[in-house]
């Protein structure tokens, strides 16, 4: 029993192993029987079940050898196909050769020989007394004109041509030709995007899309909805999984460290907020203000000095009477605190880690299950408008914001520079692609129109 998948271990072997950028040490292994597996070369340790940590890694991976195997078989396909176009051309040459040496005749010795006389010409012969051993072979074919040969375009004549192109798709003149044979204009090129600029892009999408610094990386990525960050352009900037990673990593520490600091500072102007926060979290109806304060007697919230022991038995006692009420109740009440905030206060840019002072020291905001608060939160924030134009900033705080926007503006600027590069490349790439069709199919119908020549040719003959 298991013998065959013993035997089956037994005689696989790796047959190829490769690297997986942005993830070393970590390697793909491929064996005999076309499995893979995982290895670590740092730590010896090797997994048939991919860890997710390298499971984006692998994915990339088989994308771009996927990708490289279709160009593969498209060249591949490309080059038989002009093979055998050059075959069958070079026989319908050698057809036509031998249809030319049959259409003369054959000497006096009493071989065949294919005269086209007009009447004129018969006519001719008669009075002049011509015999018919003069070969006359009137092709239509050859009262063509000659051809010429091939035409051959030296660079200059590709560059001119590459031009008028440009120009005809209203092009800069860097997105064509060689830029660097001739001095252009300033910023014909576009913008450049340094690895700050794709750093800082990166950021501000994990900004505009309030992701919040608590939730996982692969959470995050897993999320296939519209509203998702893969779908935004700026995911793309960074060129891998591993350098996103690293990004986000920095940004949650910045984050984190950020709404950690505003927070104590708030706190630390209303003590009411961390005792309500607790509240939350700790209070039940079972429990009476004397049961409650003696068994958590020794946690900080209890023991505050900036608020009073009344004032706690207070809070406590309309908290419990809150939680007695109705769900709709609570929810209603809390979407009229909401409303009545200023737009300074709560508006669009509001971070649900980032609430203002008026929402978390209030019992409205601690009275419903977090679960169920939340999401009323964040619905009732993206239909708010943006905020105003702070007029309270000194005038040294205004320069630093102006700055920061002026920044990112430059920053989005260089990335639509980019994007629309890339979009011109690959219209362009399409209209060779139209273009290596055309011609192969303009050569098929040469070929066609060939071998119906030849075929007339050996039925006249037969």
């Amino acid at each position: 029993r298991g013998g065959y998948h013993d035997r089956r271990d037994r005689e696989d072997r790796p047959k190829s192993k490769h690297i997986l950028p942005g993830y070393e040490p970590w390697v793909l292994v491929r064996t005999r029987l076309r499995r893979r597996f995982v290895h670590n070369t740092e730590t010896k340790e090797s997994f048939w079940h991919i860890p997710q940590d390298v499971m984006p890694g692998v994915v990339e991976f088989e994308e771009w050898e996927k990708d490289q195997k279709e160009k593969a078989e498209n060249a591949r396909w490309a080059e038989e196909q002009l093979k055998e176009m050059r075959e069958k051309s070079k026989a319908t040459e050698v057809n036509e050769a031998a249809d030319k040496e049959g259409r003369f005749g054959y000497d006096s010795d009493g071989s065949y020989e294919e005269v086209e006389v007009t009447d004129s010409e018969g006519e001719e012969r008669e009075d002049d007394g011509g015999t018919g051993n003069d070969t006359q072979v009137q092709d239509a074919e050859a009262e063509q004109p000659a051809d010429d040969g091939p035409v051959e375009f030296g660079e200059d004549d590709i560059a001119w041509q590459l031009a008028q192109m440009g120009e005809d798709y209203g092009l800069d003149p860097g997105e064509y030709g060689d830029a660097e044979e001739e001095e252009w204009a300033e910023g014909a090129e576009g913008l450049p995007l340094t690895n700050d600029d794709a750093a800082n892009l990166f950021r501000d999408l994990l900004d505009d899309y309030r992701i919040s610094p608590f939730t996982p990386w692969d959470k995050i990525i897993a999320d296939e909805t519209d509203a998702s960050i893969i779908n935004d352009d700026r995911y793309t900037v960074l060129p891998n999984m591993r350098a996103r990673k690293e990004v986000f990593d920095i940004w949650v520490k910045d984050k984190a460290a950020q709404i950690k600091e505003e927070r104590a500072a708030m706190e630390k102007q209303d003590p009411r907020i961390p005792y309500l926060a607790f509240l939350h979290s700790k209070a039940t109806p079972k429990l009476y203000w004397p049961e409650f304060k003696r068994k958590y007697k020794r946690e900080a919230e209890l023991n505050d000095r900036k608020l009073g022991d009344k004032d706690r038995e207070k809070l406590y006692r309309d908290h419990i009477n809150r939680l007695k009420l109705p769900e709709s109740t609570r929810k209603a009440d809390l979407q009229t605190l909401m409303k009545s905030l200023p737009l300074k206060a709560l508006n669009r840019e509001t971070r649900l880690e980032a609430l203002p002072q008026q929402l978390l020291s209030h019992l409205h905001y601690v009275s419903l299950p977090a679960g169920t608060r939340d999401p009323i939160i964040e619905d009732h924030i993206r239909k708010l408008p943006p905020p105003p134009e702070d007029g309270d900033l000194s005038d040294e705080q205004r320069i630093e914001e102006e700055q920061r926007r002026d920044e990112r503006r430059r920053r989005e600027k260089a990335l639509a520079e980019r994007e629309r590069k890339v979009e011109e490349e690959r219209r362009r790439a399409e209209k060779d692609g139209a273009r290596a069709r055309r011609d192969l199919r303009e050569e098929e119908r040469e070929l066609q129109r060939a071998m119906a020549v030849y075929n007339r040719g050996l039925k006249s003959h037969l």
